[in-house]
Order: structure tokens, then C-alpha cells, then sequence
């Protein structure tokens, strides 16, 4: 049945194309599973006595009404124009529905009945350190999971990887509403084990990639995985407003349903590489082996014939994965906390902040795909080195992410201004697939990912410090701006000190040790060139 499937769609569509089409559509369902609890962190969890319901920019309603009026969290606009017009005895009547409205929306939810409940939407009496730990869960799986993630693909190859793993971070994400009512650690538990699938992921399609991507349309390829990007525009407001119109359980279970959906379609369309796929034709096949000849080698390397010793004491890949740290942490900042930011602190309704939230990443994908091809068009013109095309990426990947964080810290309330910001620092942040994306492919094709698993696992320390110190910088306190304003500052030197190492110590050029040896005893002969 698969086979007659794929050689039917070969007809139309090479099978590099969909080969993409299913990079992208993983990458996107794994940053769904990935950004559930982030965003339903904040209805699930009561909001304490102190903490302000519509954000600390509520205090100063002048400096709001300032803001762009259609992103206004407060939605008391028409009521502003209209009280410039009233009476004096309309202004207090005004004035009145006013407090009395957000006295409502401070009134205490009832408690949480005994026992286990379906679909009251009823949030959780948790303390602020137990929902940046929440949060932060994904990281402590994705952590050893990325490394997990390489060694798989290279074993099992990537199509039985992603297939098992995003079997079972579905059924987690669809049983954590009752998990939850068990305990909050257990809820911890499955967090962590999604995490532990999630790093199965981009090892993967960087195998994928290696496999599949002729050398002019690699970048292209690489650009596919922002499908995450995409995964997270769309599970924004998709999550958020489920949450707010029906209810945060329901948040879990409509995702976690249409993941189940997208898994039978990669069983039947993803193949690891042209040899393996049944639909391919021979023309296709020719091509991608012929441009690919002398670099890429087809079969699975070993664990064996993997060159460990020159794969960590290689400067040009130590420089790459510091690089890489700084990219995921800039990433893991957005993911863990900008829904915090945009509701606690500049007090977005959840849906609407939801929308907010997503809108930066829409911009990291459209700057991603220029980039791309951008990168593409430069490599097979060899307008400049492979080397200094990576370094110059990093500027805009970034230093520029770095300086408009910075920025938003000072805007304050200022909610154009605040928007804008965000929107151009992970908008540049696009270019890192002609970045710390793409420098593994250029390094190694054959054990690209491999390297990847690597460069994830240590990047992906950054989302288990992020919830916990923004918790503990600005949550703990009401989320404050000018709280806020020093985890900016944080973002923001990471990046650019990150992209300082990269411009020192990174390099374009395949290594030495890239060529699969007949065994792994000369696996440290060469550190492999810079």
C-alpha cells in the first residue's frame, strides 16, 4: 500500500519535495507537544494574592493607552474616547463599571473538587516555582534526548526514530489533563519524557537532510525545519484559544488528536534516504547521489566508525555548539516565557496574548526562508568562502536579536514599540539556517545528525535554566518591567558572546574526519581542520 502511494505521488511531486513537506510537518508537531505547557501554565495555575490578573501595565493606564491600539490588552479603548466626551456624572458611572469589573475578574475561582474531573477548566493551586519547573521539564528531557536523538537516527534511521517517539509523545500530551490531577511531579514526569522525544527530532531530520539535500539545495532544506517556527505561530493562538473559549483540558486533547493524524501520514510518506524510498524515480535518484558523490556516504555509519576523540576536541565544532547554545537559549526565552510577558507583565488577554506570542515567529519564518535563499544562491555563485558566509549569518542570527532585546527592555508599556522588538529580534534570528543550522552539514555530512544530537543537548541546558530564572528574576515579584528588563539583558549577552566564540573558532570547511573509516581505531587521529 505504501509503495503504490509514494509512486503514484512520485508522478507529480519529487520525493525530495515531500521528503521537506515531512521535515516540516515534524519539526511542527514536535514544537506543538513543546509549547503546550508554556502556554497553559497560565491557566492551569491560580495567580497569587499579589499578582497582577491584567499585567503589571495596567498600574499605568496612560502609559497603555499609548500602545497600538489593536494589540490594546484591556480593551478599554472605546471607553477612554468616550469618557472625553462625557459628563461629569457619565465619567463616574464609567469609572464605577470599571472597578466593579475588575473586581469580577479578580474574585477567587472555587476549588478544585476531590477526586478526578474532566472538563471543568478549574486551575491548580500552584506555587510559581512549581510552574517554572513545569515548564522547565521539557528541557530536562530534551537535554539527554538530543544526544539520545543522534544516536538513534545513525542506529535505527530517522523515519523509525521520529515514527516511535512521536507515538508516545502524543499519548502523554493526551493523557496530561489527568496526570496532572494525580500529582504535579507526575505531570513533571511526562514532561520530561516528552522532552526525552522531542530531542529525537531535529537529530533526525538533520539526517534527513544529509541524505536527501543535493549541496546547492541544502540551506533550503535546512529552512524546512523551521517548521517548528511555523508549529509555534500556529499553536499560539490555537492553544491559547482553545483554553480561553473552552477550556485548558481541551487544549491538551484537540492537539494531541491531530498529531495522531500527521504520525499515520509520515508512516506511509517518510523514507530515510533515496535507496530506501520505493516511489523515488530513477532520474531523482541519479541526481541526488551524483551531487552528493565524494561527500555522503549512504549506508548507516556505526557507533564504531563514529570519531569521537576528533569529534570533541574539534575547534570548529566546540565553536558550533556554543554557537548553537546561544541560538537555543534566544529560542528557549521566547518558548518559555513570552507568554508570561505578554499577559503578567503587559497584560494580554490569554488569547490575544497568544496571538502576540506567535506573531515573531512568523517573522522568523519569513526571514528564514530569505535567508535561505539567500544562502543558496551565494554558495552556487561562490560569491563568498562557506566560511565567511557562516560567520556573516551570525550577525544577523545574532547580534541583532541580541541589540533589539536589549531594546525591548527599555520600552516599558509601550506596546507598538514592545511588539515591533520582539518581532525583528526573532525575525533576524531566520538566519540561522545559513548559521549554526547548516554548519554541522558543512562540517560532516556523513555524521551531521550526529553532530546535531550533540549541539542540542548542550543547547538545550537553556530551557532548564530560563523558566526558573525568570521565575525567580521577575515571576516571584509580579513580573515587574523592570524586572523583565534584566532578563533581556541576559538574552541578549548570550547571544552576541555566543556569536563572538563562532566568529573566532568556526569554520565551512569539511573536516578530515568526516570520511567513514572500515573501523573506529583511527577515530583520533585528526581534530580535523579549521
Amino acid at each position: 500500500m505504501y509503495k503504490n502511494i509514494n509512486k503514484i505521488l512520485a508522478r507529480w511531486i519529487p520525493a525530495r519535495v515531500l521528503i521537506c513537506v515531512m521535515m516540516f510537518t515534524c519539526c511542527w508537531t514536535s514544537y506543538m507537544c513543546r509549547l503546550q505547557m508554556p502556554i497553559l501554565a497560565v491557566p492551569m495555575v491560580k495567580a497569587l494574592p499579589g499578582e497582577e490578573v491584567r499585567g503589571a501595565c495596567v498600574r499605568d493606564a496612560d502609559r497603555a493607552r499609548r500602545s497600538l491600539p489593536m494589540l490594546e490588552p484591556i480593551d478599554f479603548i472605546e471607553e477612554y474616547i468616550l469618557e472625553k466626551r462625557l459628563s461629569s456624572y457619565e465619567e463616574k458611572e464609567l469609572k464605577e463599571r470599571r472597578i466593579a469589573r475588575q473586581a469580577d475578574e479578580k474574585a477567587e475561582l472555587p476549588a478544585r473538587p476531590p477526586g478526578f474531573q474532566l472538563f471543568n477548566g478549574l486551575p491548580f493551586d500552584w506555587s510559581p516555582r512549581i510552574r517554572g519547573q513545569l515548564i522547565a521539564a521539557y528541557s530536562y528531557g530534551v537535554v539527554p534526548g538530543s544526544f539520545l536523538g543522534g544516536v538513534m537516527a545513525q542506529k535505527f534511521g530517522p523515519r523509525q526514530a521520529v515514527l516511535w517517539s512521536s507515538i508516545l509523545a502524543a499519548l502523554l500530551c493526551l493523557f496530561s489533563p489527568l496526570i496532572a490531577q494525580i500529582h504535579w511531579s507526575a505531570l513533571l514526569v511526562t514532561r520530561v519524557i516528552v522532552g526525552l522525544t522531542g530531542g529525537v527530532t531535529f537529530p533526525a531530520c538533520h539526517t534527513l537532510v544529509s541524505k536527501w539535500a543535493p549541496p546547492e539545495e541544502r540551506a533550503r532544506f535546512v529552512w524546512s525545519l523551521l517548521g517548528g517556527t511555523f508549529g509555534t505561530i500556529l499553536t499560539y493562538p490555537m492553544v491559547a484559544g482553545i483554553a480561553d473559549y473552552l477550556n485548558w483540558e481541551s487544549a491538551w486533547y484537540i492537539p494531541s488528536l491531530l498529531m495522531f493524524i500527521w504520525i499515520v501520514v509520515w508512516a506511509c510518506i517518510a523514507y530515510d534516504s533515496p535507496a530506501d524510498h520505493p516511489g523515488i524515480t530513477e532520474e531523482e535518484k541519479t541526481y541526488i547521489l551524483n551531487a552528493q558523490a565524494g561527500t555522503v556516504r549512504m549506508q548507516k555509519p556505526s557507533m564504531k566508525q563514529t570519531p569521537m576523540k576528533a569529534i570533541f576536541t574539534s575547534i570548529p565544532f566546540i565553536s558550533l555548539v556554543i554557537c548553537h547554545f546561544g541560538n537555543l537559549f534566544l529560542l528557549f526565552f521566547y518558548q518559555n516565557s513570552l507568554m508570561l510577558y505578554m499577559t503578567k507583565a503587559l497584560g494580554f488577554q490569554l488569547t490575544k496574548g497568544g496571538a502576540a506570542a506567535g506573531l515573531p515567529w512568523g517573522g522568523r519564518m519569513i526571514f528564514g526562508f530569505f535567508f535561505s535563499w539567500a544562502g543558496d544562491t551565494i554558495k552556487k555563485k561562490k560569491v563568498l568562502s562557506i566560511t565567511l558566509l557562516r560567520k556573516l549569518a551570525t550577525i544577523f542570527s545574532h547580534l541583532l536579536p541580541g541589540l533589539f532585546l536589549i531594546l525591548v527592555g527599555y520600552v516599558g508599556c509601550n506596546l507598538l514599540l514592545a511588539n515591533v522588538f520582539l518581532f525583528m529580534a526573532l525575525g533576524f534570528n531566520g538566519a540561522a539556517s545559513i548559521s549554526n543550522l547548516s554548519n554541522n552539514q558543512d562540517l560532516s555530512p556523513n555524521f551531521a545528525g550526529f553532530l546535531y544530537g550533540i549541539m542540542n543537548t548542550v543547547g538545550s541546558t537553556a530551557g532548564m535554566v530560563i523558566p526558573v530564572m525568570v521565575e525567580e528574576i521577575a515571576g516571584k515579584y509580579g513580573n515587574p518591567i523592570h524586572r523583565w528588563q534584566t532578563l533581556f539583558w541576559i538574552g541578549a549577552g548570550v547571544c552576541i558572546l555566543s556569536m563572538i566564540v563562532f566568529f573566532i573558532g568556526g569554520s565551512g570547511e569539511i573536516q578530515k574526519w568526516n570520511e567513514i573509516q572500515a573501523d573506529g581505531a583511527d577515530d583520533g587521529k585528526d581534530g580535523g581542520k579549521a
